[in-house]
């Protein structure tokens, strides 16, 4: 027994005599969130794409005479064409005629008046009344899709193919003089006036010429349809339009309004 007390009591003091160990509490490291991918994000960020709804196509409606109008007759139109010429251009008749003869006469004075006759004809007087001396007296005018008369710089331009004609064949004549000389700069410039003002005049003859709806030339066209109808006698005409329109009394009692087809 007294070797067991003294084991005893020996296991005691070592266990009295060691140091307590400490306790390490180690860091719990949380895991980290997984982000989410951007592709994901994106396509939750998204909207849903609109459905969208096939184009309807327009539909060109044929451009047609508006209605309460009536076309105006093959007389009509020859008789607006002629007396719109002498009133514009006759002028210019004979200055060329002096010209061709070999005359020496100023026509400085001629040429001012003749293109102030010619901006009067078709510039000032249809933006007043939206005719011209030739739709006065051939009882015609002009009106759009709407039936309300163009804008006056339609007259104009229709008014010109004259001017246009005769300045293009004028710059082609001094082409052909200019290569006879050998001045090829000149000629080349004076080709490219030439074609630039015979132009205008050629596309509007063949669109009369070989399109199905001959009514509509080149300036017809470009201002959205243009047609020249008929037109009774005006109350509201004075002065010197009254005497147009009188004019235009004679131009019918002589026949020359009426369509020649149906004669």
């Amino acid at each position: 027994m007294g070797l067991l007390e003294k084991a005893g009591k020996i296991q005691t003091n070592e266990k009295t005599n060691e140091e307590p160990i400490p306790v390490v509490m180690e860091a719990v490291v949380e895991p980290k969130p997984i982000a989410a991918k951007k592709a994901n994000r994106k396509k939750q960020e998204k909207a849903p794409k609109k459905v969208r709804t096939p184009k309807v196509k327009r539909i060109r409606v044929s451009k047609e005479l508006p209605e309460g109008f009536e076309n105006a007759t093959r007389g009509q139109k020859v008789t607006r064409r002629f007396v719109d010429f002498a009133v514009s251009y006759g002028w210019a008749v004979p200055i060329i005629g002096i010209n061709a003869w070999g005359g020496s006469s100023d026509s400085t004075y001629f040429l001012l008046i003749g293109m102030l006759i010619i901006v009067g004809n078709l510039g000032v007087l249809p933006s007043q009344t939206g005719r011209t001396v030739g739709n006065w007296v051939s009882r015609t005018q002009y009106v759009n899709t709407r039936g309300e008369p163009p804008i006056w710089l339609f007259i104009l331009l229709k008014g010109l193919t004259t001017i246009f004609v005769l300045f293009g064949v004028f710059a082609l004549f001094v082409t052909s003089a200019n290569l006879s000389l050998g001045d090829s700069t000149l000629s080349k410039i004076f080709t490219l006036i030439g074609l630039l003002m015979l132009l205008p005049p050629l596309i509007d003859y063949s669109m009369y010429r070989f399109r199905t709806n001959s009514e509509h030339g080149l300036w017809d066209t470009m201002f959205g349809g243009i047609w020249m109808v008929r037109t009774n006698r005006s109350a509201e005409a004075k002065g010197w339009l009254k005497r147009l329109e009188s004019l235009g009394d004679y131009a019918e009692s002589k026949g020359l309004l009426k369509d020649k087809d149906t004669d």
